[in-house]
């Protein structure tokens, strides 16, 4: 499992997250303190959405623990957590929700893969493993997978898939 979950990536994105959780924890402890020295009730409402967007954050940074299959033929797995939105002219259109996991995972060898997002950070150019954590995402993105005319694609349009255990297509 540990070459799936390489934890080095995971202690890179940890210190992201507690980078990006500083305003939300700050923002709680001012709106705590203004409301002991100064009794203002308000406050609370700044508690309340402070504790929104800590949840928020969390909720953004999250990686959840993969299990590839396995099998004795060539796999293309799913690099992103989403939906399946358009499948032409082996083209895989997969759509990520804001609220679904941040994982990047490798699809597999010679698979051309494009993430439409701003906020993608790569760990890993050349890896070696299919279904290996490889980056994150930070928001919502649309990702690409053009695969080879030989293989079978194995998804339908709607079907939801998730990253590095979704099997997209076989040869």
């Amino acid at each position: 499992m540990l070459d799936y979950t390489p934890v080095e990536y995971l202690t890179k994105l940890q210190k992201l997250k507690y980078k990006a959780a500083i305003f939300p924890i700050l923002l709680i402890a001012i709106s705590f303190g203004l409301n002991i020295i100064f009794e203002l009730d308000q406050a609370k409402y700044l508690s309340i959405i402070g504790l929104f967007w800590y949840i928020f954050i969390i909720m953004k940074f999250r990686v959840n623990r993969n299990h590839p299959p396995t099998t004795k033929n060539e796999i293309i797995l799913s690099p992103i957590y989403g939906k399946i939105t358009k499948i032409e002219n082996n083209l895989i259109t997969i759509k990520k929700g804001i609220f679904h996991s941040a994982d990047l995972r490798y699809a597999g060898q010679n698979i051309e893969v494009n993430i439409d997002s701003k906020h993608v950070k790569y760990f890993e150019d050349q890896p070696d493993l299919a279904g290996k954590l490889i980056g994150i995402i930070f928001s919502s993105a649309n990702g690409f997978c053009r695969i080879p005319d030989d293989w079978k694609i194995e998804i339908n349009i709607g079907e939801k898939v998730t990253a590095g255990e979704t099997i997209l297509a076989v040869k």
